[in-house]
């Protein structure tokens, strides 16, 4: 396989792609982060196909893969192996021509990732760990229910917001800015900011359109909880913005919608939902890492690399 370089790029609108790259290193969702470029490309291609890809947003302070997404990193095809990726990885440091480097990369149980030899390939170059983020996911079975690895006092919650009468459903997009004015509250209440404005969200659900949806929990007609999911590949479900009213704190009502968006996940047949990170660079959130535990999240790891 040989390395190629696109700048902002162009030429890879050419390119034939022998596999479907994860959604935060796809053209689509590149392009719709950095409408006026600001970033460079790197890919393995063989046989006039595009096999691996990874990019860096650029500017003054260097390159970062990804600042604007969940995670960085390499996608590439069953057929990529570990002398490939390591010349991929050598490849961008003579590019980078000392510039910082930073390289956000996701959970390692991602497939399409190379799992740990891009990651082992950069350590070798020098890249040091600026961090490791505390990263839990739930694993989907189409025979096991979600409330068999739910603790206890999260079960006895799903059953008083059921007695309730709360309803869980899947929104359509003509609802987003309303269940996006209830996330912005819930997060203004908690002074949690907002990285995504709802003009770009919009903007992403119209340009990746089907790899996102809508989900609620209501009382009657409120809102009382809800998140947006991203379809990161065909397996993996990414739960992204997800917010609660504190005036049902009482109820939790995110237990029901993280139950029923586990039978969603099911009948859609994906095998893992990615629940995001416990952590802030490194700093562990111990409620919520103790809230995704109790619903049956499986703790990882994430790593961002760093070289100066």
């Amino acid at each position: 396989m040989e390395v190629n370089f696109y700048q902002n790029g162009k030429g890879l609108e050419k390119r034939q792609w022998a596999f479907n790259p994860l959604l935060f290193q796809s053209m689509a969702f590149v392009g719709n982060q950095f409408p006026d470029g600001g970033y460079v490309s790197f890919t393995l291609e063989s046989g006039g196909e595009v096999h691996a890809i990874i990019h860096f947003s650029v500017d003054e302070s260097g390159w970062v893969s990804l600042p604007k997404s969940p995670f960085g990193g390499v996608s590439a095809s069953e057929e990529v192996n570990e002398p490939d990726v390591r010349l991929l990885a050598n490849a961008v440091l003579r590019k980078a021509e000392g510039r910082p480097l930073t390289v956000f990369l996701p959970y390692t149980g991602y497939l399409s990732t190379t799992g740990s030899w891009f990651s082992n390939s950069l350590r070798e170059a020098g890249f040091t760990v600026a961090f490791q983020d505390t990263q839990q996911y739930i694993e989907v079975s189409v025979e096991r229910s979600l409330s068999e690895s739910m603790h206890d006092s999260q079960l006895r919650r799903l059953a008083k917001c059921e007695k309730a009468g709360f309803l869980f459903a899947e929104e359509p997009f003509e609802h987003l800015a309303e269940i996006y004015s209830f996330i912005e509250a819930c997060r203004t209440e908690q002074s949690i900011p907002l990285n995504i404005s709802l003009e770009v969200l919009r903007k992403s659900w119209v340009n990746m359109k089907g790899s996102y949806n809508l989900f609620v929990v209501r009382d009657q007609e409120e809102v009382i909880a809800a998140c947006i999911t991203v379809t990161v590949s065909r397996e993996v479900l990414y739960y992204f913005l997800p917010a609660a009213s504190a005036a049902y704190n009482q109820f939790s009502p995110m237990v029901m919608l993280i139950f029923n968006l586990y039978k969603w996940a099911q009948k859609s047949n994906y095998r893992l939902i990615d629940l995001g990170r416990a952590s802030i660079e490194g700093e562990v959130q111990e409620g919520l890492r103790e809230f995704k535990d109790r619903m049956g999240g499986i703790k990882g790891y994430s790593v961002c690399l760093r070289k100066r």
